[in-house]
């Protein structure tokens, strides 16, 4: 049974929103001056309300009291049709949400994924009824002409709009924000996953049990799901969507995750990645949507993090994290569980054919990201006759340059010398001759001073291996905004149109690209009449590692992608070979970001 409550609002004072459900606008009876609401009060209390109605006879005692009891009824009329309000709204950010809102629309209105071509409104606050055709219509935040990577179809939508937009703010959460009343996320691929009854937030991905990296304690996710994950690219995209060099003007979609349609004119487009038309002669007007990238992994590491999770091939039944790329916590048995890159349920050779579970107790870890996300190794090849050591030895005092990956080396042929008070690491050198296109020939000399990366090993820890010139000017945690949705994939970013190829001031390949390198790269083609950046180019293609076109990535003077220092979107900028000038870039860019 439930049991009556009212509230009366004197004349002339403000409701007391904060602890009721009431959202939208509703008219209140005053009650009568001399009405004695303890007496109503303690009749209602003696007899409750019954399923099918109000048991009255006995509260209301004379006609005052009957006048009261009505304005009373009238309040909890209003407060059933906020129940009903208040429970649409825990299916998402609703009508309920929003004090400028009607109630009234509560029951006519469309709800997410509903065609709205009849009701021409939405009860999501902040939404939007669009018509993609004369077929479908839906409430949306905003619309953008043309196919949707997001949508189970690839009809264009015309985003007419029909009806007003919902007031209020649409409501569903971004990483780091609380969405358990919403329990829907904003980003494409996210879910709401709830940590316990006090927090949830949009992630990726959640092991039941295990800590998440990123949080401020080392404290167990129920990953209980919140709602349903945010829609991403569907599968039709690799079926009509454009990619490389084909025109994309027709389809306005691209097969790319991260890449929109860009035009050169009205009737020639290419799909490219965010920020990266620049062609001289293109009006690089965008045309669709962009194919929404996967949704990021990992992130920056907790301080907790390092002391606490355990290293690859090392025990973590407690800890259930572990450090490094691509390792996860796996159970053994109630006794026993290892950081290991992948497991498989059954008997192990390795371990005396001892039955494993193979139960992830915990989330996959995705690199040494301790200044920022995804972490980067980064290293420079330096001469140690010249000015490099020196160029070096004032990015090293800044924190700048390569100083401010995650973790980084610079590497010297034929000896060592000193970049402020750290030693370079030597590899063997090699002949440098005249390349096939006039430069320099340097393939051999590269090679080893990969093969001795390889050595090192440090590079297992991180997201992204990053080779750097030191004359590039640049800037790790841009990079990071271009290489975020990459991470856990096989790839290298191809920054220069000319010869389709990498620009060797700046080379970036993700783990399992160089993992594959050392594995095979003995395979590649390695002809000393290359430049490395070629030869590289080459080799990934061989093994099989998947290109990103990304020419904002690098700012190049060599490449004709060069529009100044002040570009915020360019993770580095080159040649700047003395001091001064990569001074004078370093400071004009910091400003531009600032």
């Amino acid at each position: 049974e439930t049991r009556p409550v009212i509230l009366w609002i004197d004349e002339g004072s403000p409701f007391p929103t904060a602890p009721c459900a009431m959202t939208g606008p509703a008219e209140f009876l005053a009650a009568p001056a001399d009405f004695d609401a303890a007496e109503l009060g303690s009749k209602a209390e003696e007899e409750p309300l019954n399923r099918g109605g109000f048991a009255a006879s006995t509260a209301v005692r004379d006609s005052r009291a009957a006048g009261a009891f009505a304005a009373a009824f009238s309040l909890l009329l209003v407060g059933a049709v906020t129940f009903i309000a208040a429970e649409r709204s825990a299916e998402g950010p609703s009508l309920a949400r929003s004090s400028d809102a009607s109630m009234l629309n509560i029951a006519t209105c469309s709800a997410a994924g509903e065609d709205c071509r009849s009701s021409k409104c939405c009860t999501d606050a902040g939404t939007q009824c669009y018509e993609q055709d004369s077929e479908f219509a839906m409430c949306r935040p905003s619309c953008i002409p043309g196919p949707d990577p997001t949508f189970k179809n690839g009809r264009p939508w015309s985003c007419a709009e029909i009806g007003e937009r919902t007031p209020g703010q649409y409501g569903c959460g971004k990483p780091g924000e609380d969405c358990r009343a919403s329990k829907c996320c904003a980003d494409p691929g996210m879910q709401c996953f709830s940590k316990n009854a006090s927090w949830a937030t949009c992630k990726a991905e959640c092991i039941p049990g295990g800590p998440d990296l990123t949080d401020l304690d080392s404290t167990s996710w129920s990953c209980e799901e919140l709602g349903e994950r945010a829609p991403s690219t569907q599968p039709w995209v690799q079926e009509e969507c454009k990619s490389g060099w084909d025109t994309c003007t027709d389809k306005r979609c691209c097969k790319v995750a991260g890449e929109q349609c860009y035009l050169q004119s009205d009737y020639f487009g290419e799909c490219k990645a965010l920020n990266s038309c620049n062609t001289p002669g293109w009006s690089c007007k965008t045309v669709g949507s962009r194919t929404p990238a996967p949704p990021p992994r990992g992130g920056k590491l907790a301080p907790w993090v390092p002391e606490t999770c355990s290293k690859e091939n090392g025990g973590c039944l407690k800890s259930r994290c572990c450090l490094g790329m691509e390792l996860q916590c796996y159970e053994k048995n109630a006794g026993w569980a290892q950081c290991l890159r992948s497991c498989e349920p059954g008997r192990h050779a390795d371990d005396k054919n001892a039955s494993w579970s193979c139960k992830p107790l915990g989330p996959r870890s995705y690199g040494l990201a301790v200044k920022g996300s995804p972490s980067l190794y980064c290293f420079s090849v330096i001469r140690i006759q010249g000015c490099e050591a020196g160029l070096m030895a004032s990015q090293k005092a800044k924190g700048a340059g390569i100083f401010a990956c995650d973790d980084s080396v610079v590497l010297s042929s034929d000896g060592t010398t000193k970049v402020g008070d750290v030693p370079t690491i030597s590899f063997p050198g090699a002949q440098i001759v005249t390349s096939i296109d006039g430069t320099a020939g340097n393939t051999f000399l590269f090679v080893n001073a990969w093969n001795k990366l390889m050595e090192l090993g440090t590079w297992r820890q991180h997201a992204f291996t990053v080779k750097v010139d030191p004359d590039a000017v640049f800037f790790p945690e841009r990079l990071r905004w271009h290489m975020g949705s990459y991470v856990g994939q096989k790839v290298f970013v191809i920054n220069c149109h000319r010869g389709d190829m990498i620009y060797g001031a700046l080379e970036v390949y993700s783990f399992a690209a160089i993992e594959a390198w050392s594995a095979n790269g003995k395979t590649c083609n390695t002809p000393n009449n290359y430049g490395e950046d070629k030869y590289m180019t080459q080799c990934m293609d061989h093994l099989g590692v998947a290109r990103v076109h990304d020419e904002a990535v690098l700012g190049d003077k060599l490449c004709h992608t060069f529009g100044g220092c002040g570009n915020g979107w360019n993770a580095a900028f080159h040649p700047f070979k003395d001091i001064g000038s990569w001074d004078g870039c370093w400071n004009e860019a910091t400003k531009a970001s600032a």
